[in-house]
């Protein structure tokens, strides 16, 4: 009980990791990009009405057996790998924007960045939860400054000139970058408040959010899509809201609070299912987890599949775990 977390406490740690992955989104992006993506949410919600119903049902992990506990750790540290990942190659842009520094100046900052991370997710899920409201604001204030600045500043024909790859690409796309399903599969387990109230909004919220920020990134960076790496983190850059204060300094701030609650909530997540299938490692379990990913990530940015089998994994978890609960329990739909 003492983990018990609330819905918004539990959209924030979700919806940060969410974000940080739209932040890290590499390539062009379209009208098409933030249909598929949200559309694709919309998708991932019906598929985790089974999951919503387990834990109305007062359902648990551990009564769906160690099976399914490993499937989504395994789903949660190869995200995690790919968060790392993720955070090394646009933090050259946004934490590291000089050449000089390096490829030792990324790795020095993901490992400070691992270090907060360990110290978060040590804390304890609930404290996790609570501060990560805060972070969710402050993120909040950023996003919305950079929407209506677009909005408002940018040239719609941004929209048309942006080509697009099609809407199913995208959809399969926002599948692709939907890891942190594993992660929401043992969280949504943690939340005192209505499990099908906070599913449900979560999965919006994600579809409006996802959507907003890709279609400010295209109203923004439409006509340089050619030459944009990171269209989100460009478009942060590019728009200048404020006479006085740039809005790619409060980026930056935001940027790096979102990474070390994306992978804290991934390590925090990892470390309930370790504690669950090997229950004899008492000691280090955050520490070994965040090491573990880390090397993931290090080796990930060659790894052509590593996005599409970590899905699987993470998306195969949340079908998997209730099937196999109302399997045991005899429960029928």
């Amino acid at each position: 009980m003492s983990n018990k977390i609330t819905t918004f406490q539990l959209c924030s740690l979700m919806l940060i990791n969410d974000i940080f992955v739209i932040f890290c989104l590499g390539g062009r992006i379209s009208a098409a990009t933030a249909a598929g993506f949200s559309i694709g949410c919309l998708i991932q919600l019906i598929a985790a009405v089974p999951l919503i119903y387990m834990y109305k049902k007062r359902g648990t992990l551990s009564d769906c057996g160690k099976i399914a506990e490993i499937i989504l750790l395994g789903g949660i540290i190869l995200w995690g790998g790919m968060l790392f990942s993720m955070l090394m190659k646009a933090g050259t842009l946004v934490l590291i924007p000089f050449e000089e520094v390096g490829k030792w100046g990324g790795i020095i900052t993901t490992a400070l960045i691992a270090v907060v991370c360990l110290y978060i997710a040590s804390s304890g899920i609930k404290a996790m939860a609570r501060s990560a409201v805060i972070a969710a604001a402050l993120g909040a204030v950023c996003l919305g400054a950079v929407t209506v600045s677009a909005v408002i500043h940018s040239d719609m024909g941004n929209i048309e000139s942006a080509d697009s790859t099609g809407f199913f690409r995208e959809l399969s796309k926002g599948f692709t970058l939907s890891g942190g399903l594993a992660g929401f599969t043992v969280m949504l387990g943690f939340v005192k408040d209505n499990i099908p109230r906070t599913a449900i909004g979560y999965f919006i919220g994600k579809a409006v959010i996802t959507a907003a920020v890709l279609i400010s990134g295209v109203l923004v960076c439409g006509g340089i899509m050619e030459i944009t790496d990171f269209p989100i983190v460009w478009a942060a850059q590019l728009t200048q809201p404020f006479s006085v204060q740039r809005i790619d300094s409060l980026f930056l701030i935001v940027f790096t609070v979102f990474a070390v609650y994306s992978i804290s909530v991934q390590a925090s997540a990892a470390e309930y299912l370790v504690g669950e299938v090997f229950p004899f490692i008492r000691r280090y379990r955050c520490s070994i987890i965040l090491v573990i990913m880390a090397v993931v990530g290090a080796v990930s940015g060659q790894w052509i599949y590593g996005n599409v089998f970590t899905a699987i994994l993470s998306f195969g978890g949340l079908i998997t775990v209730p099937i196999i609960y109302f399997i045991k329990r005899k429960i029928s739909l």
